[in-house]
């Protein structure tokens, strides 16, 4: 009795534990970006997508710009009042221009030119913040916004203001939360505080469920008489409903198809609905307590679970808003971030195998390998979980096959199928189950012969027998009907040095021949009584293989296989030929391909030990699936795959089970075209948007210091960035494309002045290219002394010098001419009469000598003597004068002291001569050095004969740039007006003017004389 229980106990806990372990599954993969990525808040609450394909983002940290890989903040410093609110809806309207919802007021921004300018919402209500419910622009061209409390708006153009509802239509005496447009009529169903209520636009009468004389159904149902948390209309005329009657505890959702009248309550208690909106498929999205997919009916109900645990799942406390950008990601504002993914994308559908004994996160389940039984199950082997049996659906474990107590028999690589029902399971350390499906009775074997080594892959030939393969390189041949077996080993097992290492795969054809898949021995071609008759590998010339190892085995029709061997590899058994291998050069991610299964007569699905993709086996082209189809962080180490009879492929990996259905794949598109976001000169950012965004052949004009510059490029694939392969080139300076990989950026230095063509395009994962190579033009502009003109003007400049150094030469020709014709004239003038003189006067004293009449003889020769010494004197003074040596003013004031003390010290008259230290640094002309001596030199000349004085006071200063030379003495002086016909005084003004200078005579009777010259200097 006590064993009978015992036995009842740990059934019962047995069935427990299998109820326990259910499988969840986490259908759809979310990319989040948070404060750590760059956004200032993580309260998300309004998203929106511009015409140029750049993602907005409104937090509660203001409005911030997402180019896929950094967040760009716009505070409007111009308009200090909203710096400290939150942004709570976006909207683009006209001429590249934002319309930003904040608490108190609407900001309009142009993100071409970079204007802002704030537009008041003109609402009579005590509180100043409004709580905005939505805010779009209709058909019609106006602009719209609902509000909570505060009522409805439009935009007047008038004011440059939002002002109520009622100042275009009658006063309504209800709030309008939400506005729908009806696509056929264009007239607007209002959600309000009492209900469903209609607009017609042209008449400007509002309907409501008490005022509805046109009998419109709509109003007229009761259930739409309440409280209308939310409102949405589709493209389709369908009304999506959300009411929440003022003393319900839960709100409720309707349906109204506006085309067939007809309403229907759908999908109880799916909680409030922040906001709603359609993608570019026609399904329905919701954004508050769940995210929620409809269909376009509204019929169908797609609930996303919040899921806190799951690395790449939907977690958050608070949902706000939604958007779909123009490659059908959806983003999601929530309290825990932005959250992005691709719902049409995404089909591979992920298992998790998650036992309730594991509280915060699943096992590591490591599927091996994958079978379907004939009855619709799906088999599932794993290392140390035993076999996982799920229904056809896989959403449902159905049995979990393991051993009690021994973990090594769990530890489970490979499924066989035998022909009388049963199935096989190779194990750890040579334990081999043999499992009865109708009873789930299991048998644990031990295969002694297979020297303890793990069972790794198992095939069945046509004579009914079974084919191991193991660790450490046994094949094993085994009659499992009579229980015998043959091993088969390569020649150096006996030495220990495994030459086949692990047997990864095995397969029997319909020739009857088994290939075996070596570690590092290739692949191996045996008849049945274990003969290699073929190997394939890398180092075989005529069969030659990309790689050694062989990971994958699959057969396809016309005896053919797929061989994963460092790539793809297509082999002919007939031919015993290769036909073609895919590798890393035609973008395969590695070589180590972990997995290889047919999708149809030309595409081939393979994993590697980090990725999934597909290949065509003509085209080579190679498309990887990654985070946006719904893998992500996965591991394929095995070769676990299975394509099932409803034609879905189930794939096993470290973590989890996948499956997707191949015909729902989307063919990959190319990324959007790349964009030039920014241009840098030495740190300065240079008019970023709008020769670059607007201009249909954008150009950049740069000074000719700005020769370093760089350039940042990006597509904006938000889910694909770093699967996003740039390349790009600077005509004139790149021979030809520059692969830049994953970098965003190209610095350029020292460039020659000219002008330049930028041009980038990139490539996503799946090899496809951007449609359009993105140019921009770059005129880097010559300096000053690199252009024409400048060459012009340095020609004429050099020969206006060349003519100035002329001039001035021929003017000093000129000069000096005219100082030596002046010199010949005083010479003819001067000495010509002087010796007329003195031969008139040696004719006077000859004919008096003849008369003997020797005081006149004698008169005459004095005469003579003295016109003799003035001559003497006046050809020293012009040789004197025209001597270059003498052009210093040290030269004049020195021959102006000699000459003073030579004839005033004669006449016992003392003087004194004061210099100015400041003269030394002026230079006289020729001519004007010899006219200024000459003056002084008849002042000094007139004061020895005829002033009479005892003392004379000479000063030489510079003032204002000009020479004074001022000569007083203390002698009888004279009248000067009775003087001035005198030919002594008349030179002196003469020689003054031409200096152009001043001369100034002072004098009168008894008071001595002053003589001042003032004449311009250099």
């Amino acid at each position: 009795m006590i064993r009978k229980e015992r036995q009842l106990l740990l059934t019962v806990l047995f069935l427990l534990f299998q109820l326990a372990a259910k499988p969840q599954s986490q259908s759809y993969l979310f990319s989040r970006l948070n404060v750590e990525d760059g956004l200032r808040s993580n309260y998300v609450t309004a998203i929106f997508q511009d015409t140029k394909g750049f993602m907005w983002i409104g937090t509660e940290g203001g409005l911030q710009r997402y180019d896929g890989k950094q967040f760009e903040y716009f505070p409007f410093d111009g308009i200090p009042d909203i710096y400290h609110e939150k942004v709570q809806r976006i909207l683009e309207g006209k001429d590249n221009t934002l319309w930003i919802a904040y608490n108190s007021c609407i900001v309009t921004y142009n993100y071409v030119t970079g204007k802002a300018r704030k537009i008041l919402v003109l609402h009579q209500h005590i509180e100043k913040n409004f709580q905005a419910t939505q805010f779009f622009i209709d058909s019609r061209g106006n602009t719209w916004l609902c509000t909570t409390d505060h009522g409805t708006f439009l935009y007047e153009e008038k004011t440059l203001a939002f002002v109520p509802f009622s100042k275009f239509f009658a006063p309504t005496g209800f709030n309008i939360v939400n506005v729908a447009e009806d696509p056929a009529t264009h007239n607007y169903w209002l959600g309000t505080n009492i209900g469903v209520c209609m607009l017609d636009y042209a008449q400007k009468i509002c309907y409501t469920p008490q005022n509805n004389p046109r009998n419109i159904p709509l109003l007229n149902i009761p259930a739409l008489q309440v409280n209308v948390a939310r409102l949405f209309g589709s493209s389709k005329r369908g009304l999506f409903i959300n009411t929440w009657p003022r003393n319900a505890e839960r709100p409720r959702f309707y349906h109204y198809d506006l085309q067939t009248g007809t309403l229907a309550e759908q999908h109880k208690d799916q909680g409030h609905m922040s906001q709603l909106a359609e993608d570019s498929r026609g399904n329905i999205w919701s954004a508050g307590d769940r995210l929620l997919r409809f269909s376009p009916d509204g019929r169908q109900l797609e609930i996303f679970e919040r899921n806190q645990f799951a690395r790449n799942g939907l977690d958050y406390s608070e949902m706000f808003t939604l958007a779909e950008d123009n490659m059908q990601n959806l983003w999601i504002g929530t309290s825990n971030g932005l959250f992005i993914f691709n719902y049409a994308k995404q089909q591979f559908h992920t298992v998790i195998y998650w036992p309730d004994s594991y509280k915060h996160s699943p096992p590591l389940l490591e599927a091996t390998d994958i079978w379907q039984h004939p009855n619709g199950d799906v088999w599932v082997s794993s290392w140390g979980y035993g076999v996982l049996v799920f229904d056809s659906s896989i959403t449902q474990l159905k049995k979990r096959l393991f051993h009690p107590s021994n973990t090594t028999i769990n530890m489970a690589f490979c499924i066989l199928p035998l022909p009388d029902g049963k199935v096989l399971i190779g194990a750890q350390h040579a334990n081999l189950w043999i499992v009865d499906p109708q009873t789930w009775k299991v048998e644990y074997r031990v295969m002694k012969e297979l020297d303890n080594r793990s069972i790794r892959c198992m095939t069945l030939d046509k004579q009914g027998k079974v084919w191991l393969g193991t660790q450490r390189g046994i094949v094993a041949k085994w009659d499992y009907q009579h229980n015998n077996i043959r091993t088969f080993t390569d020649s150096f097992y006996t030495q220990g040095r495994y030459l086949w290492n692990h047997i990864q795969d095995i397969y029997a054809d319909e020739d009857n021949f088994i290939w075996v898949g070596t570690m590092y021995n290739g692949l191996l071609k045996m008849d049945t009584a274990g003969h290699v008759v073929q190997r394939y590998a890398a180092d075989e010339r005529t069969h030659l293989l990309p790689a050694s190892d062989i990971r994958n085995i699959f057969p396809i029709s016309d005896h053919k296989l797929l061989i994963a061997a460092g790539g793809i590899v297509l082999l002919d058994t007939k031919k015993d030929k290769v036909l073609s291998a895919i590798t890393q050069e035609d973008g395969l991610p590695v070589g180590a391909i972990t997995n290889v299964q047919p999708l149809n007569d030309q595409n081939i699905l393979f994993t590697t030990n980090f990725s999934a993709g597909k290949a065509h086996l003509t085209k080579r082209k190679v498309v990887h699936y990654g985070r946006k189809y719904g893998i992500a962080d996965e591991t394929f180490e095995s070769p676990a795959s299975y394509k099932l009879r409803d034609g879905r492929i189930v794939l096993g990996s470290t973590k989890n089970i996948i499956f997707f259905q191949p015909d729902s794949l989307q063919d990959p598109v190319p990324p959007p075209d790349v964009r030039i976001h920014y241009f840098k000169t030495d740190g300065d950012l240079v008019t970023p948007y709008q020769p670059m965004m607007e201009n249909a052949d954008p150009e950049i004009r740069l000074r000719y210091q700005d020769c370093n510059f760089t350039i940042g490029y990006i597509s904006l694939a938000y889910l694909e960035q770093d699967n996003l392969s740039y390349s790009y080139r600077l005509e004139g300076i790149d021979n030809g494309w520059i692969k830049a990989g994953n970098r965003r950026y190209v610095t350029y230095t020292n460039l020659a002045p000219g002008t330049y063509t930028f041009q980038v395009y990139c490539e996503n994962g799946e090899g496809m290219q951007s449609q359009h190579i993105t140019s921009i033009r770059i005129v880097l502009a010559s300096p000053i002394w690199q252009k024409g003109w400048f060459y012009g003007l340095i020609i004429l400049l050099i020969g206006g010098i060349i003519y100035l150094i002329h001039r001035i030469r021929v003017n000093r020709i000129m000069s000096t001419e005219k100082v030596r014709r002046r010199i010949a004239r005083d010479l003819h003038d001067d000495m010509g009469s002087t010796l007329t003189s003195i031969n008139i006067m040696s004719a006077m004293a000859r004919r008096n000598a003849a008369l003997e009449d020797l005081s006149k003889t004698q008169e005459f020769l004095v005469k003579i003597g003295d016109s003799t010494t003035r001559m003497m004197e006046s050809m020293d003074d012009i040789v004197w004068s025209i001597n270059p040596m003498n052009d210093n003013l040290q030269r004049v004031i020195a021959r102006m002291r000699e000459f003073t003390t030579g004839v005033l010290e004669g006449r016992q008259i003392t003087f004194t001569f004061s210099i100015d230290d400041k003269i030394f640094n002026r230079r006289l002309q020729l001519e004007s050095r010899h006219d200024f001596f000459m003056i002084y030199k008849e002042a000094i000349t007139n004061i020895a004969k005829y002033a009479q004085c005892t003392f004379a006071d000479i000063r030489i200063q510079l003032r204002k740039g000009k020479l004074v030379l001022r000569v007083q003495d203390n002698g009888v002086g004279f009248d000067v007006n009775d003087a001035n016909e005198g030919d002594g005084l008349m030179n002196m003004q003469r020689r003054a003017q031409r200096m152009k200078g001043h001369l100034n005579i002072q004098s009168q009777p008894g008071k001595g004389t002053v003589i001042t010259l003032m004449f311009p200097t250099t």
